[in-house]
C-alpha cells in the first residue's frame, strides 16, 4: 500500500506498508477538499443563495462602501476573494459597491496574503479595491461602537465602523481552540483594539472550562458587537481533508449567523470526528498549510494524536514545517525537565499557550515523540523529542511496528 501524507505548504511523506498494518486513516472514506474551480463556483453560489438570508448582491447599493474582514490563515483566501469580488462587481450597476476594502490581520500581512494582483480578475476593479491591515494598537484606526451588557466598551476597526456593508470571512476551528468562542470572534475581538484582544486571548470552551461565566460573557460580548455593527451575514469556510491538487476546503457557507454556526459545525463534526477506538503502536500525524509553522497548531496536533496512541510508550510521529526558536513555554521545559515544576512555571507566567503547552509536556512524559520538521535536531532532543530527517528514517521506524494510524491535519480532529 502506497500513501502520500501531505504536510506544510507543499511537502509530502511517502509511505509504503502492508494494508494489514494500517488500522485507521482519518478521512480516507471522506470526500476530499474542493478543487480550485469547484471552490470558485461554490463561493458564487453560496453568495447568491445564502442560508436564511437574501441574495447578497441584493443587499448592496452602488454608493456603498463594502468592507471584507478576513480571519487569518484561511487556505486559498485569494481564490475566495477573487470569487467574491467577481460576484459583487458583475451584477447590475445599482448593486455594485462604490469601494471595497479587504481588511486583514497583521498575521496575514506577515505571510504576504492576500495579494491584490491575485484577487482582481478584472483591471477595472483596481481603483475600487484596497487591502488594509488592522493595527489593534493604533487607537486612531479604531472607533467606539458602544457598550456591552458587561459594561465593557466595544471598540472596532474604523473602516468597518464607517462602512455601509460588512461581509466577514471566517474559518471553522475546533471548539477547544484558544480564543475561539463561536463564529462572531472572526469579527470581534479580531478587529477590535489591543486591550480587548488581550481579554479574549486565552479563552476557549474546553481550555478554560472552569470559568463558564466569563466564557459566556465574552461570547455574548462578541455577538453584541456584531449586532451593534449591523452585520447579519458572513462567509464561513469549512476545512477539508488535505490532498495534493485540492484547496484544503470542504465547503464555503454563507448566511445568517445562527443557522450558519449550527450547519457549519455539524459538517465540521462529520468531517473531523475520530471514529477509531483502536490503539496502534504508531500514530502518524500532520499539520498542513501555514498552521504547520505555528506552535499552537502543532501542540494541538500532538495532543490529539496522543489520544490514539498507547500511554505506555506509544509512538507519535508529527510532520510539520516548524523552524526557528522554541516558544517560551518549551524553553521553560528545556531548562527544568520536570513536568510538575515546568507546568507550575508556565501557568505562573500566564503564557498564551499555557494550557496547550502543559498538555504537550504531559504527552512527552508518556509517549515516544518524533518530529519531521525544520527544527534543529539537537534542540528537539533537549526537549525530549527525537528528530527525523528523511523518509528513510521514518520507514525504518515504521518497519518495527505491527500497526499504525494516520491523522492528516491532526489539530482539527475531535473526539
Amino acid at each position: 500500500m502506497n500513501i502520500k501524507l501531505h504536510y506544510g505548504l507543499d511537502s509530502e511523506l511517502k509511505i509504503s506498508s502492508d494494508d494489514q498494518n494500517l488500522l485507521y486513516f482519518h478521512g480516507q472514506n471522506t470526500p476530499t477538499a474542493l478543487g480550485a474551480e469547484e471552490l470558485l463556483s461554490e463561493v458564487r453560489q453560496s453568495l447568491e443563495t445564502p442560508i436564511n438570508f437574501p441574495s447578497f448582491r441584493e443587499c448592496l447599493l452602488d454608493d456603498d462602501r463594502l468592507v471584507i474582514p478576513i480571519a487569518p490563515g484561511i487556505p486559498q483566501i485569494e481564490l475566495i476573494l477573487q470569487s467574491v469580488l467577481k460576484y459583487v462587481f458583475s451584477g447590475p450597476e445599482i448593486h455594485r459597491p462604490a469601494y471595497v476594502t479587504i481588511l486583514r490581520t497583521k498575521e496575514d500581512e506577515a505571510a504576504g496574503k492576500p495579494r491584490l494582483e491575485k484577487i482582481l480578475s478584472d483591471e477595472s476593479m483596481k481603483k475600487r479595491v484596497e487591502i488594509v491591515t488592522h493595527h489593534p494598537e493604533k487607537k486612531e484606526e479604531t472607533a467606539w461602537l458602544g457598550v456591552a451588557a458587561t459594561n465593557e466598551t466595544i471598540v472596532i476597526n474604523r473602516k468597518m465602523f464607517d462602512a455601509e456593508m460588512v461581509l466577514p470571512i471566517g474559518y471553522f476551528l475546533p471548539k477547544n481552540t484558544s480564543g475561539n468562542l463561536g463564529i462572531h470572534t472572526a469579527i470581534y475581538p479580531l478587529f477590535s483594539d489591543e486591550q480587548t484582544q488581550k481579554r479574549y486571548e486565552n479563552y476557549g470552551p474546553q481550555l478554560h472550562a472552569s470559568n463558564h461565566e466569563l466564557m459566556h460573557q465574552l461570547k455574548d460580548e462578541a455577538a453584541e458587537a456584531t449586532r451593534q455593527l449591523g452585520v447579519q451575514c458572513m462567509i464561513q469556510v469549512v476545512p477539508g481533508i488535505p490532498a495534493r491538487g485540492k484547496t484544503g476546503i470542504a465547503r464555503v457557507m454563507v448566511g445568517e449567523f445562527h443557522e450558519l454556526e449550527v450547519d457549519g459545525y455539524s459538517l465540521y463534526r462529520e468531517i473531523w470526528t475520530n471514529h477509531s477506538s483502536q490503539k496502534p503502536e504508531l500514530v502518524l500525524a500532520s499539520v498542513t498549510g501555514t498552521a504547520a509553522s505555528d506552535w499552537s497548531s502543532v501542540m494541538a496536533a500532538l495532543v490529539n494524536a496522543s489520544r490514539l496512541a498507547p500511554n505506555d510508550g506509544g509512538i507519535i510521529v508529527l510532520c510539520s514545517e516548524l523552524g526557528g526558536e522554541l516558544p517560551r513555554s518549551l524553553e521553560i521545559w528545556r531548562h527544568v525537565q520536570n513536568f510538575e515544576t515546568a507546568a507550575k512555571f508556565i501557568r505562573r507566567e500566564e503564557l498564551p499557550d499555557a494550557a496547550l503547552a502543559v498538555e504537550m509536556l504531559r504527552v512527552l512524559t508518556t509517549h515516544r515523540v518524533f518530529f519531521l520538521s525544520r527544527l534543529d535536531g539537537n534542540l528537539l532532543e533537549e526537549i525530549g523529542i527525537m528528530p527525523l530527517t528523511d523518509e528513510m528514517e521514518f520507514e525504518r521506524l515504521l518497519a518495527k511496528c505491527h500497526s499504525f494510524s494516520i491523522l492528516p491535519d491532526a489539530q482539527r480532529i475531535i473526539f
